[in-house]
């Protein structure tokens, strides 16, 4: 059976790569834990890097700020501390992440309130509310980590990974949004919003809790699994996540409330709206607020695409679709449309 195998795929189990040895992977996470002068001034800039990204609304500036900052090595440092029950290397790591999360916060407050931003742009209000996606992210980059840190072949993913999770962005969302204060001016449709460091600040702990697990989780099974004490230690990390699944279950549900409205006011609209009208959404806002759903959407249409029977009916559809009592409306921009006429000729 091998030689069949072989002679068709050939032979590849010589290529496969075995665990790198624990006091090898120990000796890289300890380096990891160091709260050294290096360490903090590369955080340092990538905070004012993912600040200035914020600010500006660029998704680029962000992504380069996620590579530049160091702060998952003592995050997967405290997971390894963790499962070794090593007292020295978890203190040492929860210093170093407690002292980096400050100075990234602080280095954003003081960036908005030298630059006097007073708007908060869609990068920023993306990061206000957590779900359980957010939670799922960070443990699949957590589980991706620790096992780069175990398989010298993969380590180079550890910057995409870093891309993947998102430590120093909502960092700075937090630092931006106690310099913005209670509100602040969006830079969508100018409308004034509700920024709260709550949200990002709920993400950051969402992103470390769940890196902390799933590392935790493959430390165990490549080195510990035989150690009931670092199997306690699994569970106890298992438990830290009833402190956010709860907030971030209901950013979930309201998340698929939205996209429920979203699907069935677009289809709607388009079922109940007379065929040869042209009908498109510019904006869209949906809000949640004592058990019903205010939903108000921007429309370019021809004269006459819409009445009040219609736009009651795709309201009971979207009650229908969420359970819930719906307020709907429309803001109708008229549209006029010119076409040509006839077929063009071209001459060669």
């Amino acid at each position: 059976m091998n030689g069949i195998t072989n002679s068709l795929f050939g032979s590849w189990r010589h290529l496969i790569e075995d665990p790198v040895l624990v006091s090898d992977v120990k000796h890289t996470v300890v380096k990891g834990s160091v709260p050294s002068f290096g360490f903090f001034f590369m955080l340092a800039a990538a905070g004012v890097i993912a600040t200035f990204g914020l600010l500006s609304n660029s998704a680029a500036v962000i992504i380069g700020a996620m590579i530049v900052a160091p702060l998952m090595n003592p995050i997967i440092s405290l997971a390894f501390g963790g499962i070794e029950a090593n007292r020295v290397l978890v203190s040492r790591s929860l210093l170093t992440i407690v002292i980096g999360t400050i100075v990234i916060i602080a280095m954003a407050f003081l960036v908005s309130e030298l630059i006097g931003w007073k708007l908060a742009g869609s990068e920023l209000i993306a990061r206000m509310s957590p779900s359980l996606l957010d939670l799922g992210i960070a443990v699949a980059a957590g589980a991706a980590a620790a096992f780069a840190y175990t398989r010298p072949g993969v380590s180079s993913a550890l910057a995409g990974i870093a891309i993947a999770v998102a430590l120093v962005p909502p960092l700075c969302t937090v630092g931006i949004a106690l310099s913005l204060g209670h509100k602040a001016g969006t830079d969508i449709g100018f409308a004034m919003g509700t920024v709260s460091a709550r949200g990002p600040f709920l993400l950051y702990l969402t992103n470390i809790f769940g890196i902390v697990l799933s590392a935790s989780l493959i430390f165990f099974l490549q080195y510990f699994r035989r150690q009931a004490s670092a199997f306690i230690s699994l569970v106890l990390v298992g438990s830290c996540l009833l402190l956010v699944i709860p907030p971030l279950g209901i950013s979930m549900d309201n998340l698929l409330v939205r996209n429920l409205v979203h699907r069935s006011l677009t289809v709607k609209t388009q079922e109940l709206v007379l065929a040869d009208r042209d009908v498109r959404f510019n904006n869209l806002s949906i809000r949640l607020k004592n058990g019903s759903a205010y939903v108000r959407a921007d429309l370019v249409a021809s004269a006459g695409a819409l009445n009040q029977g219609v736009v009651n009916s795709i309201r009971d559809s979207i009650s229908e679709s969420i359970d819930m009592p719906v307020v709907l409306e429309f803001s109708i921009i008229p549209e006029t449309i010119v076409r040509s006429s006839g077929v063009s000729t071209s001459s060669k």
